[in-house]
């Protein structure tokens, strides 16, 4: 007779891998389906059940599991918020680029993110994830999904005024972020302002407009090509330091 009294355990794993992957990057894109989103999730519990601690507290009641499968679905709610945080900087940064260069008059609805986003922004965010993948930074999200079952057991979680201070202090390092992935190039696209700005000046005849949209948007992009196969070490420190978040995430709510 297979042993049933794993299932509890079992099912308190597998809510807080379905709640960290429903928010995570890799898996809110709307195309892929929810059978294989829910499976890879079972899948994941079922690997990662043998490495985690049992709980401290014997799972009694009706009540006092739902309460456990709640405070596991904030668990991993929380860790996929930091992560969604990281790849919104570098969107946000997209964004502030847009604003600099002359695209920000093009925004379209973004599917993945289900709102309005702009040129720059969707493709930050897609080189981000791209180049999480190549890095092998989804191992790294499951080895901190693993790490947090040992540093914050099954049914200790609580929730109180650290938690929350650690998230909004996510969110300013968000924008923080942000700003020192787009400052090289938006210094580029101010100085080519001020040029301008001057050339308008002495020369008032000339259709600085005319010529300072196409111009900016030419040395913009060339900026951008440049300094993108340099941004890979702050990629990797940034991922770095996404995985540093989780585990004081995760110390937070012990």
């Amino acid at each position: 007779m297979p042993d049933l009294s794993v299932l509890p355990v079992l099912m308190l794993v597998f809510v807080r891998c379905s709640a960290f992957l429903v928010t995570s990057p890799l898996f809110i894109i709307p195309g892929i389906p929810t059978v294989v989103k829910s499976g890879f999730a079972f899948l994941l519990a079922i690997i990662i059940y043998p490495l985690v601690p049992a709980p401290e507290a014997p799972l009694e009641g009706f009540w006092g599991f739902g309460l456990m499968v709640a405070s596991e679905a904030a668990v991993g709610l929380a860790m996929g918020f930091i992560v969604t945080m990281v790849f919104n900087a570098f969107r946000m940064a997209g964004q502030l680029i847009d604003m600099q260069i002359g695209y920000a008059m093009s925004q379209m609805m973004d599917p993945v993110s289900g709102s309005l986003n702009t040129l720059m922004g969707r493709f930050f965010y897609f080189v981000a994830l791209a180049t999480l993948l190549s890095m092998d930074g989804h191992h790294g999200l499951i080895w901190g999904l693993v790490k947090s079952y040992q540093v914050l057991p099954l049914n200790v979680a609580s929730i109180d005024g650290g938690v929350t201070n650690f998230i909004i202090r996510a969110f300013a390092d968000t924008i923080t972020m942000a700003l020192k992935i787009a400052i090289p190039i938006t210094s580029v696209l101010l100085m080519v302002d001020i040029s301008l700005g001057v050339m308008g000046r002495t020369a008032p005849q000339m259709n600085i407009f005319m010529l300072g949209f196409p111009f900016k948007i030419m040395l913009g992009l060339v900026s951008i090509a440049i300094l993108l196969p340099l941004m890979g070490t702050i990629f990797a420190t940034v991922f770095d330091q996404m995985q540093k978040d989780l585990l004081l995430l995760v110390k937070g709510f012990s």
